[in-house]
């Protein structure tokens, strides 16, 4: 006949796999035990009290257990205990509280001190402003002696300044004292004050019908851990420029448990959006009267795009999945186990590394920035997309400072810049000219942009320089490039870029001109 006592057993469950998401984290942990048919309660010590209480779940992992005629969990829960423990520091205390009192008699003295030297300030400017007084009167009974009025009134002067400086030494050292005292009001109050330590364990009813081995698995949902992805490229420059590029993932956790040796798995899913449909609201359609002048603006479009491509892109809706911006779900498992320590402080763990060869090329793009940039070119050769995140820059085995990268899915190029060039000066100038056709009404602007650089190196410098023009949406506004005018008479791309690839031979300067026309109709407003 089974017995109706409960056994009571701590269970050996260390963290096994840790699922790292946006703002928090799903840990596992598994134990073996032998048990013996009957009632069990089972303890796991040293949890984190920060546990999500409804998350918690425990079950058994052994096929050849499961079924209900073996084994079941009747119930698990979670047991929180706030421990004070009273101070042990009395001698470190009694010698903090002495120093306090050396300190603050040290501040007495110096108070007595200063204020002895402003009552002397204040007499001697009392003396030296009588003195002063007498001046005149000496100098109407004609008893002018600079000499002697030198000799009595320069020492004067001489102790002002001597107190003055007293005073203000003893100023700032009473100022430091004020701030060592508060340090040290501050230590004791910590030292003195007991000691509140949070600990947490687990509690699960086992039914067991069958004596043996059972493995069981506890799960839960803990706050205060979180990852974000990390990079690092490494450019090897040469003949066949090679780039090796590292991910990351970067952890912290602050949870109340360690996570020794454990299998890390890094999701990008956001559980804290939510599911929730969002609000909806009235949207009123008005009726106005047909404007009969044309208003145009100029406004920035960016050519959206994550890498430079593997092909033509169809759609230009672009969603990049990682764990900032709530894109497709995915999961990446680390290469090896970790350990995270329950600290709150950032640690690296190997993800996943490819290299892939590099192609380079000093770019200008001078309505942006006057400077000529090292630019690479590579493809993402991992079979894991690159996720949003920083890049830490090494070039050969100098790190020369850090970037950003956005979504790159696998086998997709994308670029990364490795800082501007020393040896190139770059200027640039810009001219507007209004016209206006008396016979058609149409207004042209004409624009005229010079780009100036200066190769001060003694290498020859390859520079791709790209410049943009305007591109109109309205048949009334046309936009024209003056070929005439342009360097090499270049045509702009279908996004208005003018693209020129530029060679500067050592300590040489060069010019590059282009001028496009706005031309708008009469009943256009804006230009």
């Amino acid at each position: 006949m089974q017995s109706t006592e409960i056994q009571t057993l701590t269970l050996d469950a260390p963290v096994t796999t840790v699922t790292l998401l946006e703002d928090r984290a799903q840990v596992q942990r598994i134990g073996k035990v032998t048990l013996t048919a009957g009632l069990w309660r089972v303890t796991v010590d040293r949890v984190a009290p920060v546990l999500s209480d409804k998350s918690l779940r425990a079950e058994f992992t052994d096929a050849e257990f499961t079924g209900a005629l073996n084994a079941k969990v009747n119930d698990v829960r979670v047991r929180r205990r706030m421990l004070i423990k009273e101070s042990d520091r009395t001698g470190l205390i009694e010698e903090l509280k002495k120093e306090w009192r050396s300190q603050y008699e040290q501040y007495q003295v110096l108070t007595e001190d200063r204020q002895y030297l402003e009552e002397q300030f204040e007499q001697i400017g009392m003396i030296l402003a009588k003195a002063l007084q007498e001046l005149p009167i000496d100098a109407s009974w004609g008893q002018v002696d600079l000499m002697a009025w030198r000799s009595q009134i320069q020492p004067i002067f001489q102790r002002l300044r001597d107190i003055r400086s007293d005073i203000l030494n003893t100023y700032h050292t009473q100022t430091q004292l004020q701030e060592a005292i508060a340090r040290l009001v501050k230590r004791i109050q910590a030292e003195a004050s007991p000691d509140t330590i949070y600990t947490a364990y687990l509690e699960a009813d086992l039914a067991i019908a069958q004596t043996g081995e059972y493995e069981l698995a506890f799960d839960y949902v803990v706050p205060n851990a979180l990852w974000r992805p990390y990079h690092q490229a490494q450019l090897q420059m040469g003949d066949n420029s090679q780039l090796t590029f590292r991910t990351d993932g970067c952890v912290w956790q602050n949870t109340g448990e360690d996570w020794l040796n454990v299998d890390l798995v890094f999701s990008t899913a956001r559980a804290s959006l939510g599911t929730e449909p969002p609000l909806l609201t009235d949207d009123l359609l008005n009726i106005r009267e047909k404007s009969k002048k044309i208003a145009v603006e100029l406004r920035d479009q960016t050519v959206k795009t994550t890498g430079l491509g593997t092909g033509a892109r169809t759609s230009d809706t672009i969603d990049l999945p990682s764990v900032d911006d709530g894109g497709e779900v995915r999961s990446i498992r680390a290469t090896r186990k970790a350990n995270i320590l329950s600290n709150g402080r950032p640690y690296r763990v190997p993800l996943f590394q490819f290299q892939s060869s590099a192609k380079i090329e000093h770019v200008l793009m001078p309505e942006l920035a006057l400077q000529v940039v090292l630019k690479s070119e590579q493809t993402n050769n991992a079979n894991l997309p690159i996720l949003a995140g920083p890049v830490d820059l090494v070039r050969a085995t100098e790190y020369i400072g850090r970037t950003t990268v956005s979504f790159i899915a696998p086998q997709e190029k994308f670029a990364l810049g490795w800082g501007t060039d020393a040896t190139m000066r770059v200027q640039r100038t810009t001219s507007q000219k209004r016209d206006k056709n008396h016979l058609t009404q149409w207004n042209t602007i004409t624009n005229s942009i010079n780009i100036f650089l200066s190769n001060i190196g003694d290498e020859v410098r390859k520079i791709a320089m790209t410049e943009r023009v305007p591109v109109s949406e309205l048949e009334k506004v046309k936009v024209e490039v003056v070929q005439d005018e342009t360097s090499d008479r270049l045509q702009p791309d279908a996004n208005g870029f003018c693209n020129w690839h530029l060679q500067l031979p050592p300590y040489s300067q060069a010019k590059v001109t282009l001028v496009y026309k706005v031309a708008a109709a009469p009943d256009v407003e804006g230009l």
